[in-house]
């Protein structure tokens, strides 16, 4: 047995010890991707838990929408940009959704139909009024129902192809797939840099890659 197998034992067998040690493995790329999806997801999360609580958003704020400015400055074909409102741990995009609000930019959140249909996107501006969707979501309170041309997605994990390790709903990699029927939509994750997997995820053929990600430190493209 490997040194790395023999710590994901002892976590799977220890529940006390299982967050410290599986983020060992998940920093050091040791045996995330022989887990399966349920337990990645697990240790993933209490990893952006840590990583969270220890990055305040007014360290990272104005980062992230320099390295965007920079990424979008030049894009005429995107005009339409869909984000999110941050809940629990995820990177918090309020700033990039301030940024795009200056340069007239319609931004929008997604609302969930129904546990097997693509999400909608719905315009939103700081300011106007949100209320709570489906999961206690906060979402746009208002029927202007857009289509994005960029979507920008929270996630648990990333990894050097990038795959995107999510919640298990498949809400984006349905969306993505619908918008794409019709054009071209770009798909770019958010996510502390600590969040990348230094192994492969592990993916199944309905999965959609990222086309890039922002981090605190930068945009990366696959």
């Amino acid at each position: 047995m490997t040194p790395d197998a023999h710590l994901l034992n002892q976590a799977l067998e220890d529940q006390t010890d299982t967050v410290s040690l599986v983020l060992t493995l998940f920093n050091r790329g040791g045996l995330l991707s022989e887990t399966d999806k349920v337990q990645s997801r697990e240790f993933a999360q209490g990893k952006r838990r840590e990583i969270h609580d220890k990055i305040p958003y007014n360290e990272y704020r104005e980062r992230i929408k320099h390295f965007f400015h920079e990424w979008i400055s030049g894009k005429k074909s995107i005009s339409v940009i869909g984000l999110y409102y941050p809940v629990n741990s995820e990177m918090n995009p309020l700033s990039l959704i301030d940024y795009l609000d200056t340069q007239g930019q319609i931004t929008c959140l997604p609302i969930v139909i129904d546990k097997n249909s693509p999400l909608i996107f719905k315009a939103w501006a700081p300011g106007k009024d949100i209320v709570a969707g489906r999961y206690g979501i906060p979402v746009p309170d208002n029927d202007k129902i857009v289509t994005p041309d960029l979507v920008i997605c929270p996630l648990l994990a990333y990894d050097a192809k990038g795959m995107r390790l999510g919640y298990g709903g498949g809400f984006y990699d349905r969306t993505i797939r619908h918008l794409r029927r019709n054009k071209q939509t770009r798909y770019m994750g958010l996510a502390f840099s600590e969040q990348k997997s230094y192994h492969d995820l592990p993916w199944e053929d309905h999965d959609v890659p990222l086309d890039a990600i922002l981090t605190e430190l930068g945009i990366s493209n696959f």
